[in-house]
């Protein structure tokens, strides 16, 4: 494994998406107490979970890919207006 350092920006700013996904996956996490039912309760937990989960995969993705153009896409080039 390689950790790449071309295109920073992109990965920098994938990098802060996973964290803030992950940080909203470990709210939902512990908070799941909180919640009037048990139905509730599982439903918060099973989305935590997954949010965490995407966020360590986006977190990874954006440092171990060479080419992030298939995965983090950029914005299309603008023409001038004529």
């Amino acid at each position: 494994m390689k950790i790449q350092r071309s295109r920073l920006g992109t990965r920098i700013l994938a990098t802060v998406f996973g964290i803030g996904v992950f940080a909203f996956g470990a709210f939902s996490y512990t908070v799941r107490g909180a919640a009037p039912d048990a139905y509730l309760a599982d439903r918060a937990l099973w989305m935590g979970l997954t949010f965490m989960f995407a966020g360590v995969c986006a977190i990874t993705v954006s440092w171990l890919v060479a080419d992030l153009s298939n995965i983090w896409c950029r914005p299309p080039r603008r023409s001038g207006f004529k």
